[in-house]
């Protein structure tokens, strides 16, 4: 299964300023490599997001969804054992990504 999803950048930095902590505790992991950027992390939401929609079986909450990256610099996720290759891009006001699942 593949996953997609877009993100309009300037509506996701209301939504940041509106959860503020609360959100990013909710959103991402401490391990997790975040830039205060919105577009970044508008990215690293789409990638999450992604994930979700790619999954066979739903993590309980968004923090099962792990985003990192390899030696390489790609980005990849996991929910538990289950591993999922992602790509990320931005262009202007928008963050996409796309995650499929793979067999390790």
């Amino acid at each position: 299964m593949i996953g997609i999803d877009l993100v309009f950048v300037p509506e996701f930095e209301q939504q940041l300023k509106a959860g503020g902590e609360t959100f990013m505790r909710k959103a991402f992991r401490v391990s997790e490599p975040l830039s205060d950027k919105a577009e970044h992390l508008a990215g690293m939401w789409a990638a999450k997001e992604a994930v979700m929609k790619a999954a066979t079986v739903q993590p309980d909450k968004w923090t099962d969804i792990v985003i990192s990256h390899d030696s390489e610099g790609r980005p990849h996720a996991h929910i538990n054992e289950r591993v999922f290759e992602i790509s990320i891009a931005h262009h202007g006001d928008y963050a996409v990504a796309v995650a499929q699942e793979i067999n390790i």
